[in-house]
């Protein structure tokens, strides 16, 4: 037996001990669920080889969200500077600096929430496997492009061959983030570390990006090692730099997102339940007896395809309108300067895809799709242009929008131009005219109204 062979055996004997040879919670349960390692393939580790430096930050990003839920779970009562300094200074000034070469046993870190919520530990491990596979077949240069793409989707049949642990590939909207009653409970009460958290998700989605847009291998490593760069500028004047809503993939790596929509969809509902984990273990709604339960409810929405639901254009839509300089900023290309956000840090989105999305969240989509989607018109007749500039419009209408665009001279010439403005006057009108009246329906009473 190998050493890495003989470590995990070790390591999984040391997590089954924890789960089932102590007194464990009277509310947990022994799970049927278990550790599955990565597809065999040659490209297995070619990230890690390619680009150890980022390869060795997602260690302590491993660590970062481990002791995040122990302390949330252990020491509920404890001063927000348990977290804010003290765990967010050791990880940001010491762990950052020198990271694991070797991903750690989360299980080792998080101790007591492993008992509690065992099922929810599996799901986002087997989830950080597929990150993982898809970086190396995208650093893997023996590989064509084609090659590649058939690697991935082999990947991702993998990824969905445990049902029960793999998170639907069907886009989840806020309200199932942001829309709960204890939802929002921990970036109120820890802005530093939950901008922490999103600008590990701000860089493990983008560095996809430059994998894909670079042009040479050359390329490739400046790109990555530019993103890297990037997110370490974030940690500086914490959390001014840092994201001020939950990194998006379509909007943070839109080829990414655009050639693979599937995966980056499984990563923004895995990056989603994160932040919904946090919450319940976070907030004094929940009372410590519910916290298995609601963490489990949670985890078999972000599994199942219909709960929170929300169609691809609207998905990508809703991105783009919450802006990737409101996440970050972009992971290619970007300025020497971070871009100004146009969002309160921590602006809830919960609602939106309902609100201003409307009318161009499906032929934004199409029009993001990387070239797959051709000249869609969605279904109504208007060319992707036209329904891009109604989903401009309605976004611009929004009185805080329209504030913020002030604030920015660029934004503010997009919304003086004379189309935008003439369209924008139009739809005022609409708002403003009075509804006609239906006739009567007898059958009013056994369907929904619309809205």
């Amino acid at each position: 037996m190998d050493t890495r062979n003989r470590r995990r055996l070790l390591v999984g004997a040391a997590v089954a001990l924890a789960l089932g040879g102590t007194d464990a919670p009277a509310h947990a349960q022994w799970i049927r669920t278990h550790e599955q390692f990565y597809l065999p393939a040659r490209h297995n580790w070619t990230f890690r080889r390619n680009y150890a430096a980022a390869d060795r930050l997602f260690n302590a990003f491993d660590y970062g969200h481990a002791i995040l839920y122990e302390k949330l779970y252990t020491r509920p009562d404890a001063p927000a500077s348990e977290l804010e300094e003290k765990e967010y200074d050791f990880i940001t000034r010491r762990l950052l600096v020198h990271p694991p070469r070797l991903p750690l046993e989360e299980g080792a870190i998080e101790i007591a929430y492993v008992k509690l919520a065992p099922e929810a530990k599996l799901m986002f491990e087997w989830a950080h496997i597929l990150h993982r596979q898809i970086y190396d077949v995208l650093a893997d240069e023996r590989l064509s492009q084609e090659e590649k793409d058939r690697e991935v989707a082999a990947l991702l049949r993998y990824y969905r061959s445990r049902p029960e642990l793999a998170f639907s590939s069907v886009p989840k909207n806020m309200e199932l983030m942001e829309g709960q009653y204890y939802s929002t409970a921990f970036r109120e009460k820890y802005p530093k570390f939950n901008g922490l958290i999103w600008g590990y998700h701000w860089l493990q989605v983008g560095l996809y990006e430059p994998l894909l847009t670079g042009r040479t291998p050359e390329e490739r490593q400046t790109g990555v090692t530019g993103a890297v760069t990037r997110f370490r500028q974030m940690l500086e004047n914490a959390p001014e730099n840092m994201p001020r809503v939950m990194p998006m993939t379509a909007a943070i790596a839109p080829t990414f997102a655009g050639r693979y929509p599937e995966a980056a969809i499984i990563f923004d509902n895995l990056h989603s339940m994160h932040d919904v984990i946090s919450d319940i273990l976070a907030s004094p709604r929940v009372p410590r007896e519910r916290k298995r339960a609601e963490i489990l409810r949670a985890a078999a929405r972000y599994r199942d395809d219909t709960s929170f639901a929300m169609s691809v254009g609207e998905w990508r839509g809703m991105s783009l309108a919450m802006g990737a300089h409101n996440m970050g900023g972009p992971v290619t290309g970007f300025l020497e300067d971070f871009p100004r956000p146009t969002l309160a840090r921590g602006a809830v989105m919960a609602g939106t895809h309902q609100g201003f999305m409307g009318h161009g969240a499906a032929a934004a989509g199409g029009a993001a799709h990387a070239g797959h989607a051709g000249h869609e018109t969605g279904g109504t007749g208007r060319s992707d242009a036209e329904e891009a500039m109604d989903f401009v419009v309605r976004l611009l209408a929004d009185p805080e929008v329209e504030a913020r665009i002030h604030q920015d001279p660029r934004l503010h010439r997009l919304w003086s131009d004379p189309e935008v403005q003439r369209r924008l006057a139009e739809l005022r009108r609409t708002r403003q005219a009075p509804a006609a009246q239906p006739a009567p329906d007898p059958h009013a009473g056994h369907r929904p109204r619309p809205r």
